[in-house]
Parts: C-alpha cells; sequence; structure tokens
C-alpha cells in the first residue's frame, strides 16, 4: 500500500513540472520566434517482483523472440524472459525494446528532435543480462537479441516499477507562423537554422528572432543589445537604404556591408535556452555548424510555434490527471487509517 502512495506522488511531481513547462509555452505564445518545450517522461526501472520462496531456475527451452525493422528502428519482444536495460538509476527488466544502433555500434534507446535522425546522447544501453553494453552489426541484430534474453529465477513473477519521473525537456524546433511587419529590419529564416549573435564577452549564441535594431556606434544588433554577427564580424550601417537579400548580403545605399552569418546546428539537440529568446550550447559541447540553406526574408518575422488551443487542451488533460493521482492518495490513506486503527482494534 505505501508503495501506491510513493508511484501517485511521483505522478504528482512529474505532473507538476509538466503544468510548469505548458505555463511557460502559453506565455510565449506571441514571443517572436519563440520554440515550444516538450516534456519527456519515463517509468523508473522495472524491477524483478518475485514471491518469498520458489525453487531454483530450470531450462526453459529455446527463447522465441519477435523481431521487426523498420529503417535505423529495431523492436524486439520476448515472452519467456527479460531484456535488460541499463539506466541511470540500475537495471530494467522489460518485455519490449525499442532501439536504435549509435555510432559506436551500441544498441541504444533514442529520441528524435523533429528531424530524422535518430539521437541517442543521455539515452539507455540494452546490456547482456550482466549489466554489459552489448554491440552489434545490422544484419545479425535477431540473432543477437536471441542470445542476451534473462531469465528470471522461478520465484520470480513479474515486474514493477516505482512510477513515473520527469526525465528531461526537449525543444520543438518546428517552424512558426511568418508574419509580414514592413520593418526594415525585421527578418524571419525561412528554414531550419539560426541567427548567430554574441555578448559583450564574445559568448556566442543562436535566435531566431529577427528583430533587429541598430546601436549608437552603427552597429546591427537584437532589440536586447547583442551584436548579429557577420561573416567578418560585426555588420556597420551607416546610410538611409536598406536592404536585406534571401543569402543574407546587407546593403546600404546599393553597396554591400556585410553577410548576416547564418547556420544549421547538426548537434542542435545540445542546444539550451538560456533566456531572451537566445540559445547556447551544453557545457563542454561544440557547436557542429552546417550551411543554412534557407532563405532570409526582409519585412517578416518568425511566430511562436506555440498553438494555444492544443496546449489548454493538454493542461486540462493535465489537470485532470493530477486530480486522479491526488485521489488516489486520498484513498490509500483513508485504507492505511482503517488498517492501523479498525483492523488492528479487532
Amino acid at each position: 500500500m505505501n508503495r501506491g502512495l510513493y508511484i501517485s506522488a511521483t505522478s504528482l511531481a512529474a505532473n507538476q513540472k509538466r503544468l510548469d513547462v505548458l505555463a511557460n509555452n502559453l506565455a510565449n505564445v506571441n514571443t517572436t520566434g519563440y520554440k515550444k518545450d516538450i516534456s519527456l517522461l519515463e517509468t523508473f526501472p522495472e524491477k524483478l517482483l518475485s514471491k518469498m520462496k520458489g525453487s531454483r531456475p530450470r531450462f526453459r527451452g529455446e527463447n522465441q523472440i519477435t523481431y521487426e525493422r523498420e529503417g535505423d528502428i529495431h523492436r524486439a519482444r520476448t515472452e519467456n524472459g527479460y531484456f535488460v536495460i541499463q539506466t541511470p538509476m540500475g537495471n530494467s527488466y522489460v518485455k519490449e525494446i525499442r532501439f536504435t544502433i549509435d555510432e559506436e555500434g551500441y544498441l541504444r534507446t533514442f529520441y528524435q528532435d523533429g528531424r530524422d535522425e535518430l539521437k541517442t546522447d543521455y539515452e539507455n544501453y540494452i546490456t547482456d543480462g550482466q549489466g554489459n553494453p552489448i554491440q552489434g552489426q545490422e544484419e545479425n541484430i535477431e540473432g543477437l537479441l536471441e542470445g542476451i534474453v534473462y531469465y528470471p529465477p522461478n520465484q520470480v513473477i513479474g515486474t514493477m516499477n516505482a512510477g513515473v519521473k520527469f526525465q528531461k525537456i526537449l525543444i520543438d524546433y518546428s517552424p512558426g507562423n511568418i508574419m509580414e511587419t514592413g520593418g526594415t529590419l525585421d527578418l524571419a529564416l525561412n528554414g531550419s537554422g539560426f541567427f548567430k549573435v554574441s555578448d559583450e564577452e564574445g559568448n556566442i549564441y543562436y535566435t531566431r528572432d529577427g528583430s533587429f535594431a541598430i546601436n549608437t556606434e552603427g552597429i546591427l544588433t537584437t532589440l536586447r543589445g547583442e551584436i548579429v554577427q557577420g561573416l567578418d564580424g560585426p555588420i556597420y550601417i551607416q546610410g538611409g537604404d536598406i536592404s536585406i537579400d534571401r543569402n543574407g548580403v546587407v546593403l546600404v545605399d546599393g553597396n554591400g556591408v556585410g553577410t548576416l552569418d547564418i547556420v544549421d546546428l547538426e548537434n542542435r539537440e545540445f542546444l539550451r535556452k538560456i533566456g531572451d529568446n537566445l540559445f547556447a550550447m551544453a557545457e563542454g559541447v561544440e557547436a557542429e555548424e552546417i550551411p543554412f540553406l534557407g532563405e532570409v526574408l526582409q519585412g517578416y518575422l518568425e511566430g511562436s510555434n506555440v498553438n494555444a488551443i492544443e496546449e489548454m487542451v493538454e493542461m486540462i488533460s493535465l489537470l485532470r490527471d493530477f486530480e486522479a493521482a491526488q485521489k488516489a492518495i486520498r484513498v490509500q490513506d483513508e485504507m492505511l487509517e482503517k488498517a492501523s486503527n479498525e483492523i488492528a482494534r479487532v
């Protein structure tokens, strides 16, 4: 019964964090270039559930697994034993796995960030049942999986986990609506990419917010004062007629004064929000910049990609889940009270 209390409590804690993420998205529904956050939850490791007494393990015969593959995504299920997954909180015993093969050949769980690539950073390893991550070749995965199935002792009757936990926040990089403003220094990126800007200390940041201005020194900056980077450094603008073409070339009175440094990122999953619509790479990670293949639109801004209606619907569903967990805790608390006061008295 106490385990039920803890499981319900983990649901409340995870949903509280999800609610914070939803509230932040709704607060930025009108923020230029904002990219919404997505909450990613996962269960605690599945642990083996055993009865008090049982005989020693016995040979269970040839194991039969169900295996299928779709591109780089592999799926497998076993009926007789368990696959063992290594997680930061210990081994997890599951009947079904979904994984890919990383660059080093290891079998790992994955996620996607809006592109076709499967990302495995900070993800879990499939092990050989003894806690050792395994490597495999694409052509022999099914045979490899048949050999790593773990057979528990006979007293094991199933698995149980301790509830759910908030794993991480993913950023949805899908484009927002392009809105025409007519502003000379309002720029939108049509395609996957980022403007590069820097602060006074020279730290490089990335942004999709193209609301720019010119400071007192004639340098192109963001509205908050970060310097917009050109291919050759800061862009100085002194003149009346300013135009920016689709390739990011800045023309002043018909003369080229610089080209905007716009890039895409191969490893954008390591981008972290630091506030003010800016992104920075995670500590210790180098940005893998690749060419920007889209176009620059002058006189336009990209809106937030938050859909207010969808977020509100999800918030209502989340509040109902929260209420259900509260009721579960209340019921179990009442059962504990009866067990300690009434049953004990009898």
